[in-house]
């Protein structure tokens, strides 16, 4: 994982989990040494309230694995039951999830042989080492046109002849059009460098099959295909891969010559071993050789590190300038020098599970150079994935790292995603919400290669169609798109954002090509007016030629910035068959959207039906019904099929929401003084009516002896609802959930949480709270 840092070794990782569904199967299976049983040793999930960002530096320098709360301060992590008592003797508050501490320790008895398998969830959707190898190979061997191979050297055991695996780059473009754009820009991509988190490998692996099984049918991985090169490192560590899938919570190489460390201690953590800042901040890595984020003896020591560096940035000359890597070294070497916003290409490690978008520096809390382009592609990624999007050093320091190094020595926009859900990511939870919404994010990625500091600030084409797909020459094809330019992240800061002022197709070439001609579209609604326009125009298919088309969209917003385009295929034929024309409508209740197919075939009849409700899921019914698993806008997409195999599709947006419900917050911390009175507001609008008879009121408030306080719901006509009456006596803080009945209040105007010292000597703050209705 990216930013985390070392921690106790914990007897069964994620990783452990898909191994062991991979072993029992093998008929050549033997059982792996049993867990330990040592009760100091045996590890819970809990979560721990930290009180300020340098307890959470402490935190984070004993653990891999944070998921970090900042409104309720408390981070989640797994932790042995010595260090359980450690921080309770301390005074830090911790709590125990025995459900999934449990559940741990049931994944211990399966590997232990004590339980059968039947007992444990699958985990077999995450692909070993050779499996994955396998799958390049298969990709290479049935798109030969589109994928090739290639090994970028060796990892540490193969590199000291005992075992070990040749690193393998897949390299992905359409090589039918490196002759008419050539010097294509990069998507550079590594994973799981961090050996026991799994899903990284898996979420790539299954973009580069995306990719290369939608060329020439999905408009998106097509034109993507045919403009761009990626280069995917599927397995970035796979000997210490190999460690974890045999059952061991294994983060760093197999190097075992530095220190005198246990069996299970010993390596080095790529993550901190790469040269640029290498050791260059305090608490950024470790010198212990047996700790988790030891950074090796020297900058780029390890072999897989070298083999890297060498891909991504080539071998620094005698004039100090990188050359011969994927990307071009466009930045000085002071650490204040920035890129050039016309720099093409993109860098990324994908890591696992804190639910986060970082960029550079991780070494410092001074922005990078270019960190207002970062922050605003950081921002739009984030849009898709849901996950904060922040400066690497928000929360605490790194060092040597992948992302600082890429940015640091080139200029490179890098980022690092952190992905998953939950401390042990069912193959369930993986495949409908991590993969999904990860897919979408580097979508978004790959759509901003060509100009990666400047296309994010215009806006987002969400999604193109085409009235019809297949049509003979001649046909007139009306093209539809949405062209968005408020798709960022804002939980995090707000990025500025403009209306639309226009929109372009562009035939057969990305709108940066020379020899583009751009048609204006027009507002559907008649105006370009709001930062979301459906937009659409007429395509003449008068004198194309038979065969695939791509019609590319683009929108510009009010401060003149162009932004991300997309496509849409449009296949000419010489006549014959007429195609489908698709069409549906939908109704909504609260997360519910039915839908209802409304397509029609003026010469034959609808074969088929393909839908696509925009989070990853899918349909081939005629009239489904889908329910969402959060609110928001969704692209929905259906495509149909005639009887003589001519496709069209549709596509629209369908807002779902949760009932209603919305959760009001404000985190600001409000002083509470002696014999004072502190306000915190909500402002509520846009509702009707009134609240609920059972309003939940969360209330977070840090104070030393609560009995000298009176803490009151303010409604917005004033009336009190009075939570707390100075009881509790010497306890400390208030962190708990009040319902109260206000079936009478209206919702909207401003509510306060109103807090009373009435006392003397102790005083805090309101920390944050939340209204629910």
């Amino acid at each position: 994982m990216r930013r985390h840092h070392a921690h106790r070794r914990f007897a069964i990782p994620l990783a452990a989990l898909a191994a062991m569904l991979l072993l029992f199967a093998n008929p050549g299976w033997s059982a792996p040494p049993t867990a330990p049983t040592n009760d100091q040793d045996a590890t819970s999930f809990v979560t721990i309230r930290y009180r300020d960002r340098a307890q959470l530096q402490s935190l984070a320098s004993q653990f891999q694995h944070l998921i970090v709360d900042r409104t309720a301060r408390t981070v989640r992590t797994e932790a042995t039951n010595a260090q359980i008592a450690e921080f309770r003797r301390q005074g830090m508050a911790v709590t125990i999830d025995q459900t999934a501490s449990d559940h741990i320790r049931k994944v211990q008895a399966a590997l232990s042989g004590d339980v059968g398998i039947e007992s444990i969830p699958g985990y077999a959707c995450y692909r070993t080492v050779e499996e994955t190898y396998t799958s390049i190979d298969q990709m290479v061997a049935s798109k030969p046109a589109l994928a090739s191979v290639s090994v970028i050297g060796p990892s540490w055991l193969k590199s000291r002849n005992t075992g070990g695996y040749d690193m393998k780059v897949l390299r992905l473009t359409n090589s039918a059009t490196n002759a008419s754009r050539p010097n294509k820009p990069v998507m550079a991509v590594l994973s799981s460098i961090h050996a026991r988190e799994y899903t990284p490998a898996e979420l790539v692996t299954r973009f580069a099959e995306w990719l290369v099984n939608g060329h020439g049918t999905d408009p998106e991985a097509t034109w993507l295909l045919d403009n761009f090169t990626f280069y995917l490192v599927l397995q970035a560590n796979p000997d210490g891969r190999k460690k974890a899938e045999a059952g061991q919570s294994w983060r760093k190489n197999v190097n075992n010559t530095n220190g005198t460390c246990s069996a299970s201690t010993y390596g080095i953590d790529l993550n901190r071993n790469f040269p640029f800042h290498w050791a260059g901040t305090t608490g950024g890595s470790s010198g212990n050789a047996c700790a988790e984020t030891y950074r090796g003896p020297t900058a780029a020591s390890e072999p897989e590190t070298q083999n890297l560096v060498r891909l991504v940035a080539g071998t620094r000359n005698t004039s100090g300038v990188y050359t011969g890597g994927l990307f071009p070294d466009r930045r000085g070497d002071a650490v204040t020098s920035a890129a050039p916003d016309d720099y093409q290409g993109i860098f990324f490690d994908i890591h696992s599970y804190s639910q986060l978008v970082l960029w550079s520096w991780g070494d410092t809390t001074s922005p990078a150079p270019n960190s207002a382009a970062l922050r605003t592609l950081g921002r739009r990624m984030a849009y898709f994935n849901s996950y904060r999007p922040q400066q690497s050093n928000e929360l605490y320091a790194t060092d040597g790292t992948t992302d600082d190094t890429m940015y640091g020595l080139l200029g490179v926009p890098s980022y690092t995603i952190e992905l998953g859900v939950a401390f042990f990511e069912s193959c369930t939870t993986f495949q409908n919400t991590t993969l999904p919404r990860n897919l979408s994010a580097l979508k978004c990625a790959a759509r901003n290669l060509y100009a990666p500091y400047r296309l994010p600030s215009g806006p987002d084409t969400v999604s193109v169609s085409a009235s019809s797909t297949t049509v003979p020459a001649g046909t007139q094809v009306t093209i539809t798109a949405i062209v968005d330019d408020g798709t960022f992240n804002q939980t995090n800061g707000v990025e500025a954002t403009q209306n639309i002022a226009s929109a372009m197709i562009y035939l057969d070439k990305a709108p940066w090509e020379t020899g583009a001609v751009g048609a204006a579209m027009t507002a559907s609604d008649g105006s370009f007016n709001s930062t979301r326009e459906t937009v659409t125009t007429v395509l003449n298919t008068t004198g194309l030629s038979a065969g695939r088309h791509l019609v590319y969209v683009q929108g510009t917003d009010a401060s003149g910035k162009p932004g991300t385009p997309n496509a849409v295929i449009v296949n000419v034929t010489t006549g014959g068959n007429v195609p489908p024309t698709a069409n549906f409508s939908f109704t909504t209740s609260g997360l519910t959207a039915n839908f209802t197919d409304t397509s029609t075939d003026s010469d034959g009849t609808i074969a088929s039906r393909s839908w696509n409700f925009g989070d990853g899921t899918t349909s081939t019914t005629a009239n489904p019904s889908k329910t969402y698993a959060a609110a928001g806008t969704y692209t929905v997409t259906l495509t149909v099929t005639d009887n003589a195999g001519a496709t069209n599709s549709k596509s629209s947006s369908v807002t779902v929401s949760a009932a209603g419900t919305q959760t009001y917050t404000n985190t600001t911390d409000y002083t509470i003084s002696d014999f004072a009175t502190a306000n915190s507001p909500i402002t509520v609008s846009g509702r009707t009516g009134n609240g609920q008879a059972s309003t939940p009121v969360a209330v977070n408030i840090v104070h030393t002896y609560i009995g000298d306080l009176v803490v009151s719901l303010i409604a917005p006509d004033g009336s009190a609802y009075v939570l707390h009456n100075r009881t509790g006596a010497g306890t400390d803080n208030i962190n708990r959930t009040y319902t109260v009945n206000l079936s009478s209040e209206v919702l909207n105007g401003t509510w306060n949480l109103r807090v009373a010292d009435q006392a003397s000597g102790d005083v805090g703050r309101i920390d944050s709270w939340s209204i629910t209705f």
